[in-house]
């Protein structure tokens, strides 16, 4: 007696946690090109959190993809809202 072969497809959702942790963390901040408030991060934490390299960050700058802002005291500081966008834009394009 021959049995059929069935094949199941099965979709899996990943979600991850990542906390930052540095001593020194400033208070929340609107982001001056989307004007929401939001987190802002350096970009080798947000290439951490993206699992990227920090070029690919710099070239997300440059590119006006993700918005940014920078202090003397604090320097570069990304923000999270528009970095989650771009992020979330990426992964729906790749297989």
């Amino acid at each position: 007696m021959k049995r059929g072969l069935k094949s199941i497809k099965v979709a899996v959702k990943r979600r991850r946690v990542v906390i930052i942790n540095r001593p020194f963390v400033s208070p929340q901040k609107s982001c001056h090109r989307c004007t929401k408030p939001s987190g802002m991060i350096t970009p080798e934490e947000a290439a951490a959190l993206c699992e990227v390299s920090t070029r690919t960050i710099y070239r997300w700058l440059e590119s006006g993809a993700i918005h940014f802002s920078e202090t003397a005291s604090e320097g570069l500081l990304i923000c999270l809202s528009s970095l989650a966008a771009t992020n979330i834009s990426l992964s729906e394009h790749q297989p």
